[in-house]
């Protein structure tokens, strides 16, 4: 669950961008016709739910993975907005906070991921109960009322028109509805079912509840509502003369006289908004030219740059490494890695690894002589091949966790041999999807009667220095 949970903040950081991005292209561009404010709240809902995205050097979004699916094992946890500024006033206080100490046996900021994540499902899980209770509610206040024909529906116990319902959706009218008010109505509760947006709007609301922590996501849920209702109003009033219009207007104004309260249900429609939903009716033109182009031309400038992931760097070969960190020491070696001694590596881009003196000579006692390590071969990770490499501590999880994250975030890995067959040392050197890479120093004992002592020692998070 805490893995889903960080997922979801990333969608929710990421989408952050998109949704700013919505509300200003709204406030500047006034007369944009409505259904395309839809087709950009229907990108948002993209962002928040599509697990994979390509990754473009045109994307504007800062950072696609602001928290590592790794940081309650980094010693130094720390997040990656992609802005420089935020992450250097950030981080320290993270680091200074909830980095892992030495005599704990569980990592504090571990703690407070689960804590968070039960918490965000709890607050999931209320929102779809609101749902499903004042969706009863209501259908049990309706129970009493007439088919008038068709999907129409007359009933002496509500006060404003909704359209109600998701398989078989059902108009319901207010008993004391008037003749000509009734067709305006009508007509835009029919123009609802047209758009499907009895589906969009339960849709948008499944989202909402999964990301109900985020401001943002309110504020644009609240806006797509209303966009629903005046694209639909722009749908219907499509052709009206000016008295039309104004006969339409006041339909709208005597549903808003009595007070509403389908307009505040997740998956009802009813008659809010109005005083907006009047003036654009009154005040209808037709969209200039130039301001349909410049709508398109927004759609597409949209789903380049924020349907997007930034391209991160995924060349392994070619570069230096240092180690930035020691993720995992076999517990079963008395001799420790204190950090500045860890050895440094070079990936050719040829796929030759390899190994030279670190910061410290003191390196060499445990790595032995620098040099060609060999050429890394493509592998796929697997439990056999590298789990069960590595001792796991007695009672301590943390260990099999780091392996399975490890294994399910990996997009490449290669294996390097060093040494002959029974008595080598094998490195693998991973890719992880999020751009990080790792390195692994372990050793294979072959088949014989020293088979029990191949393990992999070590596990560093790699660091880029040229």
């Amino acid at each position: 669950m805490e893995g889903l949970f960080i997922q979801v903040c990333n969608r929710g950081i990421a989408a952050g961008w998109l949704i700013l991005m919505v509300l200003i292209l709204r406030a500047v561009i006034k007369n944009m016709p409505k259904y395309i404010r839809c087709i950009f709240w229907g990108f948002v809902g993209f962002r928040l739910t599509c697990p994979w995205l390509i990754e473009t050097v045109l994307s504007l979004i800062p950072s696609a993975e602001t928290i590592r699916p790794d940081i309650v094992y980094q010693k130094q946890p720390e997040i990656h907005s992609g802005i420089s500024a935020l992450n250097q006033a950030v981080n320290p206080m993270l680091s200074k906070s909830f980095a892992p100490q030495d005599v704990a046996s569980v990592n504090p900021l571990q703690i407070w991921i689960f804590l968070l994540s039960v918490l965000w499902m709890a607050g999931s899980l209320s929102m779809l109960a609101y749902a499903i209770v004042s969706y009863w509610k209501l259908n049990r206040r309706v129970q009493e009322s007439v088919q008038w024909k068709e999907n129409l529906y007359l009933c002496d116990r509500i006060d404003t028109p909704f359209l109600l319902g998701v398989i078989r959706p059902r108009i319901f009218l207010p008993s004391y509805m008037e003749g000509w008010q009734r067709a305006y109505v009508i007509a835009h509760e029919k123009a609802h079912l047209a758009r499907h947006d009895h589906l969009w709007k339960l849709m948008g609301y499944m989202i909402l509840a999964a990301y109900w922590f985020h401001p943002l996501c309110w504020v644009a849920y609240g806006a797509f509502c209303r966009d629903l209702e005046l694209a639909c109003d722009e749908r219907v009033i499509r052709g009206y003369d000016l008295g039309s219009r104004r006969a339409y207007a006041q339909a709208l104004l005597e549903c808003s006289a009595r007070p509403a309260r389908a307009t505040v249900h997740p998956l009802a429609f009813g008659e809010a908004n109005v005083k907006k939903r009047i003036e654009n009716v009154l005040n209808d033109k037709r969209p200039a030219f130039w301001t349909i182009v410049v709508s398109v031309l927004c759609c597409v400038f949209i789903a380049t740059c924020f349907l997007t992931n930034p391209r991160s760097e995924t060349e392994v070969f070619g570069h230096s490494y240092l180690v930035e960190e020691t993720l995992y020491g076999a517990p079963q070696y008395s001799y420790l890695l204190v950090p500045g001694t860890e050895p440094a590596y070079e990936i050719t881009k040829e796929g030759e690894l390899i190994e030279t003196e670190g910061q410290s000579s003191q390196t060499a006692m445990a790595f032995g002589p620098w040099g060609v390590r060999g050429t890394a071969v493509l592998t796929e990770l697997t439990d056999e091949n590298f789990d069960q490499y590595i001792e796991n501590q007695i009672g301590v999880n943390i260990i099999e966790d780091l392996c399975a994250l490890l294994r399910t975030e990996n997009e490449r890995a290669w294996q390097v041999a060093s040494g002959e067959e029974g008595d080598q040392v094998f490195y693998y050197i991973l890719q992880q999807k999020n751009g990080d890479v790792y390195l692994t120093y372990g050793y294979d004992r072959g088949i014989g009667s020293n088979k029990d002592d191949s393990n992999i020692r070590w596990i560093f998070k790699l660091r880029v220095i040229a």
